[in-house]
């Protein structure tokens, strides 16, 4: 008897368990669980000096910050100051963490625990949209693993651009709601994270316009991105170019074979100099775009762009293809990267994508919701659209349920969510549970074949032996050198002040001017110039103005005699 009494009690605190597990505890151990893998594994693979030079560029202006020096680099021979390459004001919002704790797993922790926050507004707009919380805990989920997401993750932090693309979502969501000063306040502190954020901003004003919003919605930002974005590229970084340096505006014939190494920065902005094939300043790109429709067209559409496009959109199941008019907001960081003819641009994996993640992200649940609304016309329900509010669900039948603000979280209260909490075979709030599951689990899964950078981190870490003499020959090098490294090496010498790199170009600092070479004989880069008789190695060691200090494994430390 009392055996049954236990079993019978057993499946009801299972079920009164269930009852208590929210939406919300499900959103929280999301963002948990991602913090401490992604975290962890981006701890690890610093560790294990597996960032690039990318690393320094991103990980200095904020060390140099705290020592008065705003946003300093060493990198290039033109500017001091990430600002004489771009106003990337999305490096402040760091400031206060690393003064607390200056180490680069500082920043390695803060990037990973800021994407994990972008759940919390995916999760807010999909509830809406949904109107349905566990839809919400659906799409944090899939904004959590997709592949660009996961990719930025285990990106060289403090990436400046993570803030702008967190202050678009929060603004995507006031917008939604209707909540003019938050939207707008959130559209200008997004704007200042990179100059190409601004553009974004410019693609949420003609979002609010072509949604039928009051003026006041779209004038604003459409008016002062374009104002900002055409000064930042003109007028502002052009200021802090050294005072060696002489900017010399140039005017180029229309050329899409064109190398932009071969006067790069030129005048301008070096982030419009990356678009020298296009013209030599804004107005001659955009006229170039505009005369030379059918060049351009093919341009952008080669193959290696168009494999960059599937996969963009195929790891979220083309949802976003649904949804032109929220794909608009992604529409901008498209164009720039797809008119780029720097590969880096165009892959999924590079920094130059998290702008798109806001947009993708949208347009995928706006997408996945007129699907459903297409393949449930008989259940029953629809999911009605709506841009400012909470979205209602409407009943056809005497029995169905209407929709409650108040039952969006089933542990609150005592409520249960309408159209989620249904477990009843064949019904329809359990059909759109399922789909939320098989979503995400797709999305999961396409992490595999695009092997994912978490798992990489992990697996093919560099060698223990050798990460303990890259450690003793870094250890060697003063704190006030100047050093010059090849760029796996170069990210864990901060914080010395210059740090140049090796094999650099005519824009960077060359080795000569450094008074250490730490040099990865491994390095590609150095590996292809050697194939050609170029051996920076084999040319130092036979230089009599430098002297080896240390060697092993492949890996040298020279100092100037």
């Amino acid at each position: 008897m009392v055996s049954n009494s236990q079993d019978i009690a057993r499946p009801k605190n299972v079920a009164l368990a269930m009852a208590k597990f929210s939406p919300r505890h499900a959103l929280l151990g999301l963002m948990l669980l991602f913090s401490l893998i992604v975290g962890a594994a981006a701890a690890y693979k610093y560790s294990y000096w597996g960032h690039g030079f990318d690393m320094v560029d991103f990980h200095m202006p904020i060390q140099k910050t705290l020592q008065g020096d705003f946003l300093g680099v060493s990198r290039y021979n033109f500017t001091d100051t990430f600002m004489g390459l771009d106003v990337a004001l999305g490096f402040l919002p760091a400031l206060p963490f690393y003064a607390l704790l200056p180490s680069a797993y500082t920043l390695v922790v803060l990037q990973a625990l800021l994407l994990a926050s972008g759940a919390i507004p995916v999760y807010l707009i999909a509830r809406t949209r949904f109107a349905a919380a566990w839809a919400g805990v659906a799409w944090a989920a899939v904004y959590l693993l997709y592949p660009t997401t996961q990719f930025i993750a285990m990106a060289a932090p403090f990436q400046p651009r993570v803030p702008g693309m967190l202050c678009m979502l929060w603004a995507f969501y006031f917008l939604q709601q209707g909540r003019y000063w938050p939207y707008l306040l959130l559209l200008f502190a997004g704007m200042t994270a990179r100059t190409d954020a601004a553009l974004v901003v410019i693609a949420f004003g003609l979002y609010a316009l072509l949604s039928r919003k009051h003026w006041r919605w779209w004038l604003p930002p459409i008016g002062v991105a374009a104002i900002y974005f055409y000064a930042s590229i003109s007028y502002i970084t052009p200021l802090f170019y050294s005072d060696s340096f002489q900017p010399v505006r140039v005017s180029v014939p229309f050329d899409l074979s064109r190398d932009y190494n071969d006067m790069w920065p030129c005048g301008v902005s070096p982030q419009a100099c990356y678009y020298l094939h296009l013209g030599g300043s804004l107005p001659e790109i955009a006229r170039n775009i505009v005369t030379h429709p059918v060049q351009i067209f093919f341009f952008l559409f080669q193959p290696a762009k168009l494999e960059y496009l599937v996969l963009m959109f195929a790891t979220l199941l083309f949802l976003p293809l649904f949804a032109p008019k929220e794909l608009l907001l992604a529409a901008p960081i498209f164009a720039i990267n797809l008119l780029s003819n720097r590969v880096y641009q165009y892959v999924i994996t590079e920094q130059y994508q998290i702008l798109v993640i806001p947009g993708m992200i949208i347009a995928g649940m706006y997408g996945g919701a007129w699907l459903m609304e297409r393949l449930g016309k008989n259940s029953g329900f629809r999911i009605q659209d709506s841009e400012g509010g909470a979205e209602k669900r409407e009943p056809r039948t005497q029995n169905s349920e209407p929709y409650s603000v108040a039952a969006q979280e089933p542990g609150n209260h005592g409520t249960r969510q309408a159209g989620d909490s249904g477990t009843q075979s064949g019904s329809p709030h359990a059909s759109r549970l399922t789909l939320y599951l098989v979503l995400v689990l797709l999305v999961g899964l396409l992490n595999i074949p695009l092997r994912n950078p978490v798992v990489s981190a992990i697996r093919n870490p560099e060698r223990p032996e050798r990460v303990a003499l890259m450690e003793r020959m870094a250890a060697q090098i003063p704190l006030d050198a100047r050093v010059a490294a090849t760029s796996f090496l170069a990210p864990h010498l901060i914080p010395r002040a210059e740090i140049y790199f090796i094999p650099g170009g005519k824009m960077h600092h060359q080795i000569d001017e450094a008074e250490f070479a730490f040099i990865d004989a491994r390095a590609a880069t150095l590996r292809q110039m050697a194939a050609e008789g170029n051996d920076i190695v084999a040319a130092l060691q036979s230089d009599p103005a430098w002297q080896t200090v240390d060697a092993g494994d492949d890996l040298y430390l020279f100092r100037k005699r």
